[in-house]
This record gives structure tokens, C-alpha cells and sequence, in this order.
């Protein structure tokens, strides 16, 4: 049957064996059954309690009206259970046929068991599913089956077997419902099987078409047997074989209710009872870009807020955190997760305004940091990923976003933190994995530093190379009400000698506090916009970085996108883009859920898919909230984690490639890497980045969607450390591991006749060729294979004045070529 919602989930367990000691039909009518409950008598359409009753339970809760509300159960005589018990039959079911009619989700069926211990009644297990469009005569209407779970009485107290009882009970909630006929139950004990069930069934990745269950053994059983369903259709005799833990069906129909059936084969020892879990899958929208579907996962702790690889396998794990833990739920490389918790000593701040990803130590495992109102702390991963040790500085820092960078460039990972009402602050690596806190301007370290307006205001952060000069760059979403200093956003240039300039310094509060440094708007992003958060991505394909910033209030004007001009300025592309038709919200983050090769907008739970002409078109219903993104199901097509749900992605036919990053000379994450997509319609890039939007933690593989694209000339990599690395026509559909430094490098054969002077130099080294050098990237390495300087050139003359002396590399690159030369600095 079809359903209103998106996607509901139940277990259940059913079973096909033969009772001995009990096997009780109700045999309605029967007096020594009783009603109870608060109803309206008048519409009882069927009473099974009288001696002139029926064989039937039915209640019309339409009938009453709205003022009416309705609980009303068939109770069973006392059962004594202690013959049953005796002989081992410790197991019970009750079938029976039914027909139930919910109005809007707001009725419950129960089948229910009376606990003497405690006086109460229990859940069998949970509400009956609805089966029927009836509104009235229900016991007239098509019937269901119901067979319920298996009720295990092994560990009951002689009260409650002596005094057991069960019921049929239904409420409307103080609702306004239809109603239901429940034919006269039979309810059966059996022995255990010997062959023990099997374990945790559960029911992951259900789309509008499929879904991938999964289960633990039963005891040490190597083989098991799966069987689909339709509710009413009865248990199946037989099933398919599978060796595996997981099984995945396709070809289903959309809104449609499942029950999955699973049975260990124990051989000599038989079959065990089939386990069941129900399902229904989600709803094809037709004429979508894409749909997805909601599926629960339980993520119990509060900040369930990451979805990214914790193992190391680059499968992007889901990832919920707290005060004492780190829940995460491992994919799996044949589908689905296995949950794990992993016990952690006391974290001092929790994030509780972000969280961010990195494997600072190099180790192989990411590293957590929880940014709170108050503090940082940090959880490093122990060397094989199962624990994780607290690390927490003294520092009141009121945290908003939070990001690992190399902020210094000496190839190992730092992590930076907005701070609300101060100065921003970053940890710098030591290149063992210690972090050292510095706020504000840092000599020798960070000399400008990276946003300091008094009273913060710093939201938002996301660090990019929006100049295409191969290092990161910082953009600062800034939001502040009734001060224009604080909230003017920040566009923080790095010069590649480790000094950061704003270049969105629209009200001059940085050149008039620190002239020397350099600080201007020449960028044109020094906007007064409220925003928390900005979306970067290269949304025309022209392969440079533009920007939308989305506005969390109208106070200081709407949500800008901003064209990247290839010069280091921007130009508002706004008007007539569709960006405005977006909700306002402080969660902005870049992603290609359709896979058609344009970079969409996930915008506070509406999505602006890219029409590929730098225009958009919102979708604001059927569309995941603002969450973590990811891959949860390793097909290619990106998905997104919230509150205890993944909203699965339904993909299309276009075709995609993944790129997994791991540095060598540069951090092991590759963070901070450019990826470059080359194919015969053109080019895509993407930067390596932890941590986007305002809160989440999203996957650290680097995603492309190809469209109808069959094939790909290269994937250029750009490390942090200088290094090029060139992959040659890889497959699509695909992901790729790609180690820093596993390709050739690729001369350069324009600069063949490339020359230095002076060389040994002083201050200026020039540049001599017959090739164009304005726009190619200069890149100065040290003996030692260090960068120690990178640009990009505006003239043939190259200031080195600052080096010390030495031998040094310099190596001028372009669209992936190279070539190097060395020279002495005096």
C-alpha cells in the first residue's frame, strides 16, 4: 500500500513453526474477554464480548466527530503460561486479519501484553500498520494478515506467566481517526529453533526503488536466506541464499510497503525463525533534478553534526559526538554501517557551534575539534583509529566555524577557529602533532593575522584560493547587527610568503588601523551583508572561484552572488540569477547533487540547482535540510546527514568520479590541494577544505559530476607543498586514491628556453623568454624541497630580497606544465 510520508521504519519478527502447549484462538464471541477504555458506545460497530457479539473487534472513530475522543481495547482472559515455560516453549505469537484506516498519521493499533510485575501494558511492539482506504463498515472492507513479532517469556517471574494477558488496543490519539476491524486473534507458543535467529537486523539506504539490509549472525552460521514481501502476503517457505551480511533489493516501487525476511541456514540444525524488518520506500519525484529519501539512522549523541571518514577506508562515516563519547557509524564497502562507540575521557567544550575533521598527527586517522561557546578542544586519534585522547587549552574562545588548514604551509595540518566577540585564533602544528594557540597578529607566525575587529563578528569561515596563485586564501562570512565595521565581511589574500592581506576592506578600518599592510577592497567582496556562512565553487565553469553569500537577515541587504572575474575581483551577478528565491538561514554550502557537472547550493534546506549558464533554479520542497554532505552509500551521488536522519540520494544516469587526496610532502589529508577535472567539454576544479557552511563537518573526498560525459583527459592536483601531480585519462564512475607525487611531472616545453640573472642574486631575480610569463605560477623551493615562496607572476621580475642565502629551486608552471631552474641567493 502506498503511503503519505517519505519513509517509515519498524522491526518485527515472525515465525513459521508449530505450537504445542498453546494454541488459543480467542474464539470470539467469548464473555470471558472484556472491553475497556474511554469510547463513545454508540459506534462500537462490532463487540466480540457478548455472548450475541461478534467474531469481530471494530470501532468507527469517524462517526463520533472531532469533539469525540476514543481509547478502547478487547482484553484476553488471564493465560497461564507456566505449562508453556516448562516445556521450553518460551516464544509467542498472535495472528489475526484486520483492516485499518489512519486519518493523517494520527491513530495507533496496538497489540499489547499485560505486565504483572509492574501493573502495566506493554507494546507488543509497534503500531499497526494501516491497510485500507474504508471509512466506514471496516469488517465489510479487504483484510490484512498480521502475524506479530515473537514475544520471548524465557525470562519471565512466575507473576507474569501466571498472570499474563494481552489485548488488542487502540487510541486516537485525541484525534480525529476512521477507524478498524480486528478479527477474532489466535495467539501460539513454540521452542526456540535451534538454529539461534539472526542478530540487528536493520534496513539502511531505502530510496523510492531500493534498499540494502543488513544483520549480524545468529551464533557461527556462514550462510542465510533472504525473502521480500508485501504485507498480507504471508511468510515466505524459502528465500534467496546469500553468504554475505548484507543484501541489497532493487526494481522496487516507489511508496510502497516491504517487509524483508531474513533466516540463518545452520544446516544439521535447520533453519532459525525469519527475522523481518518493514519498510517503505520513498517517493519518486518526477521532473526533479534528483530526490531523496529520508532514512533514520540512530546517531544517539547530541551533536550529530559530521558526516567524513574516521577509519581511513575514505568511506564517509556517520559521525555523532558528546561530553564522554564519539558514536560512529562505519560504512561498509558492501552497504550499510556498523555502528560503533567509542569511549573518550571528558571533553571540556563540546561543539556546540561547530565541528571540523583533520588528521593533524598524521596518523591516518582524522582528528576531531569541537568548537564551543567557550573553548576548543581537540580529540586526537590514537594510532588505529579506536580511541581518542582530549586535548583543551585554557583559552575562552566564543567559536562560530571551524577549519583545519595549513595556514604556514610547512606541509603539516593547523586548525583555525572564528571567534565571536574577539579576534580570530588559530593552533599552529609543530610538525608532531602539537598545537600551539595564537590570536590576532603573530610575528614570525601569522604577521597581519587573520580578522581582527574588535567584537568579533566572525561567523562564517572557508578557506579557498580564489586567485588561482596555488595557495589558500580565507573568506570571512561576518554578521554583526548595527555596526558596519564588524560586520563587512573579510577577504583575507595570502601572498604566498606567509602574510595575509584583506582584500575586502570596503570601510578602510584596516588600512586606517594597520597602514602598511597593505589592506584595500580591491576584491569588491567588502560587503555589509548579514551572513553566517558563503557557498565558494566555480559555478560557470570558467575555472575560477565565484561566491554566494547568503544573507541570514534582510537587516543590511539580501543574499549576493558574486562572479569571480580572474583578476582578483568580483562583480555582483545577482539580479536575475534566481539565488533570491532561496530562504534566508546561516547554512550556505557548494554541492553537485545531480551530478550534471554545475556546482548547486544547498541554502537552509532549499536547494539551487545551477542551470549551468551562472543561473539557478530553487527547489524548496522534497529537498534534504541543511546538513552534513556526503557520499553515505558510496554510489557516486552526494547526500546529506541531519538529526538522526540521512537523506539518501535517488541518483540519475549522469556519471561522476571521486578523487581521495592523500599528501606526502603536504598534509596527509591534502587539504588545501587544488583538483582539477579536465574533459572534452572543458574544466572543473575544486579545493580540499574541512570545513564549509557554519556548523557541519562534511566529507573530505573531493567530488565531480561528469553529466553525460564518458571520459577524462586528466586530473591535475596541485599540492600544498608545490608538488604537481597529472593522472591521465582515469575511469569514471570511480573513486580514486591519488598519494602526492605518484605521477611524472610534465616539462613545460614553451619555457625551454627559459633564463635567469643575476644569478647568484641579491633582491630582484629576472626572467627571460620568448614564452608569455604574466598569470604563470612562480614557485621558489629551498634545498631541503620546501616552498618557500609562490605567486603569480605580473612581470619578469621576481622579488627574493627576503630569502635568506642559499641554494634555491624556482619553477614557473601553467595549466599543469612546468619547468625549473636553480639559483643562488647571495
Amino acid at each position: 500500500m502506498k503511503k503519505t510520508l517519505l519513509f517509515t521504519l519498524f522491526l518485527a519478527i515472525s515465525l513459521n513453526a508449530f505450537a504445542q502447549v498453546i494454541n488459543q484462538p480467542a474464539a470470539w464471541p467469548n464473555e470471558n474477554w472484556t472491553l475497556t477504555g474511554q469510547f463513545d458506545a454508540n459506534f462500537l460497530d462490532e463487540n466480540p464480548t457478548v455472548s450475541n457479539g461478534s467474531s469481530s473487534f471494530s470501532f468507527n472513530d469517524d462517526a463520533p466527530g472531532s469533539a469525540s475522543n476514543n481509547t478502547i481495547a478487547a482484553e484476553s482472559p488471564v493465560i497461564n503460561l507456566t505449562d508453556a515455560f516448562n516445556a521450553n516453549e518460551t516464544e509467542l505469537t498472535v495472528s489475526f486479519t484486520y483492516v485499518f484506516n489512519i486519518f493523517q498519521g494520527g491513530q495507533d493499533l496496538f497489540l499489547q501484553y499485560w505486565n504483572a510485575d509492574s501493573s502495566t501494558w506493554e507494546n507488543w511492539e509497534e503500531s499497526l500498520q494501516d491497510n485500507s482506504s474504508a471509512q466506514n463498515s471496516f469488517c465489510s472492507s479487504s483484510s490484512g494478515s498480521f502475524s506479530s513479532s515473537l514475544l520471548d517469556i524465557s525470562g519471565f517471574t512466575a507473576n507474569q506467566l501466571q498472570n499474563f494477558q494481552y489485548r488488542i488496543f487502540y487510541n486516537d490519539n485525541l484525534t480525529w481517526g476512521w477507524g478498524f476491524c480486528v478479527d477474532s486473534p489466535t495467539i501460539n507458543s513454540t521452542s526456540p529453533p535451534a538454529c539461534p535467529n539472526v542478530l540487528n537486523l536493520s534496513v539502511s539506504n531505502v530510496t523510492a526503488n531500493s534498499a540494502i539490509v543488513n544483520w549480524s549472525p545468529g551464533t557461527n552460521e556462514t550462510s542465510w536466506e533472504v525473502a521480500l514481501r508485501f504485507p498480507g502476503e504471508g511468510t515466505p517457505s524459502s528465500g534467496t541464499s546469500t553468504s554475505n551480511l548484507s543484501f541489497s533489493f532493487s526494481n522496487l516501487s516507489q511508496e510502497t510497503d516491504y517487509i524483508a525476511y531474513v533466516r540463518a541456514n545452520c544446516l544439521t540444525d535447520g533453519f532459525s525463525s525469519w527475522e523481518t524488518v518493514n519498510f517503505t520506500t520513498g517517493t519518486d519525484l518526477s521532473g526533479y533534478p534528483v530526490t531523496f529519501t529520508p532514512n533514520p539512522i540512530n546517531a544517539p549523541e547530541t551533536y550529530d553534526i559530521a558526516l567524513v571518514d574516521l577509519n581511513g577506508d575514505f568511506l564517509d562515516d556517520v559521525v555523532s559526538v558528546g561530553r564522554t563519547d564519539i558514536n560512529v557509524n562505519y560504512q561498509l564497502a558492501s552497504g550499510g554501517f556498523n555502528q560503533v562507540n567509542i569511549t573518550t575521557s571528558f571533553a571540556n567544550h563540546l561543539p556546540t557551534w561547530s565541528l571540523a575533521a583533520g588528521d593533524f598527527d598524521g596518523n591516518g586517522y582524522n582528528d576531531l575539534l569541537y568548537g564551543s561557546g567557550n573553548g576548543v578542544t581537540f580529540m586526537k586519534a590514537n594510532n588505529d583509529g579506536t580511541g581518542y585522547t582530549e586535548i583543551s587549552g585554557p583559552e575562552d574562545v566564543f567559536s562560530q566555524r571551524s577549519n583545519f588548514i595549513d595556514i604556514n604551509n610547512d606541509g603539516h595540518l593547523d586548525a583555525f577557529v572564528c571567534h565571536d566577540i574577539e579576534a580570530n585564533v588559530y593552533y599552529i602544528n609543530d610538525g608532531s602533532g602539537n598545537l600551539t594557540f595564537y590570536q590576532g597578529r603573530s610575528p614570525g607566525v601569522v604577521p597581519n593575522g587573520l580578522g581582527l575587529t574588535p567584537g568579533g563578528g566572525n561567523y562564517g569561515t572557508v578557506w579557498i584560493d580564489y586567485d588561482n596563485d596555488r595557495d589558500m586564501d580565507l573568506f570571512i562570512a561576518k554578521c554583526r547587527g548595527g555596526s558596519t565595521t564588524i560586520s563587512t565581511n573579510e577577504l583575507w589574500r595570502n601572498d604566498g610568503n606567509g602574510v595575509f592581506v584583506n582584500v575586502a576592506d570596503s570601510n578602510g578600518w584596516y588600512d586606517t588601523n594597520y597602514p602598511t599592510d597593505g589592506h584595500d577592497n580591491s576584491s569588491n567582496l567588502g560587503d555589509n551583508v548579514q551572513t553566517w556562512s558563503s557557498a565558494w565553487a566555480d559555478f560557470d565553469n570558467d575555472g575560477d572561484m565565484d561566491v554566494y553569500v547568503g544573507a541570514s537577515s534582510l537587516a543590511n541587504g539580501d543574499s549576493k552572488l558574486m562572479r569571480n572575474n580572474g583578476d582578483g575581483t568580483f562583480t555582483d551577478v545577482t539580479s536575475g540569477s534566481g539565488v533570491l528565491d532561496a530562504q534566508l538561514g546561516i547554512e550556505n554550502a557548494p554541492v553537485d547533487f545531480d551530478n550534471d557537472g554545475f556546482v548547486d547550493i544547498l541554502s537552509n534546506g532549499d536547494v539551487l540547482f545551477n542551470n549551468g549558464d551562472f543561473t539557478f533554479t530553487n527547489y524548496p520542497n522534497n529537498m534534504p535540510p541543511t546538513g552534513a554532505i556526503g557520499d553515505v552509500n558510496n554510489d557516486g551521488f552526494l547526500d546529506v546527514f541531519r538529526s538522526g536522519t540521512l537523506y539518501v540520494n535517488n541518483a540519475n544516469s549522469n556519471n561522476w568520479v571521486k578523487i581521495n587526496t592523500v599528501g606526502t610532502v603536504s598534509n596527509i589529508n591534502g587539504i588545501g590541494a587544488r583538483v582539477e577535472l579536465h574533459t572534452p567539454s572543458g574544466i572543473q576544479i575544486r579545493d580540499v577544505r574541512s570545513g564549509e557552511g557554519f556548523e557541519f563537518m562534511s566529507s573530505l573526498n573531493t567530488h565531480f559530476g561528469l553529466g553525460t560525459e564518458t571520459a577524462i583527459d586528466n586530473i591535475t592536483i596541485y599540492w600544498p607543498s608545490g608538488i604537481i601531480d597529472v593522472i591521465t585519462n582515469p575511469d569514471i564512475n570511480i573513486a580514486h586514491t591519488i598519494v602526492e607525487g605518484a605521477s611524472l611531472s610534465i616539462i613545460d616545453e614553451e619555457l625551454a628556453d627559459v633564463s635567469i640573472y643575476p644569478n647568484p642574486v641579491d633582491d630582484v631575480l629576472m626572467i627571460t623568454t620568448t614564452a608569455a610569463l604574466v598569470g604563470r605560477i612562480a614557485t621558489v623551493f629551498d634545498i631541503n624541497g620546501k616552498r618557500v615562496l609562490n605567486l603569480k607572476l605580473n612581470s619578469d621580475a621576481l622579488d627574493v630580497s627576503y630569502l635568506e642565502s642559499g641554494i634555491y629551486f624556482l619553477r614557473l608552471e601553467s595549466n599543469g606544465k612546468s619547468i625549473k631552474r636553480k639559483f643562488i641567493k647571495k
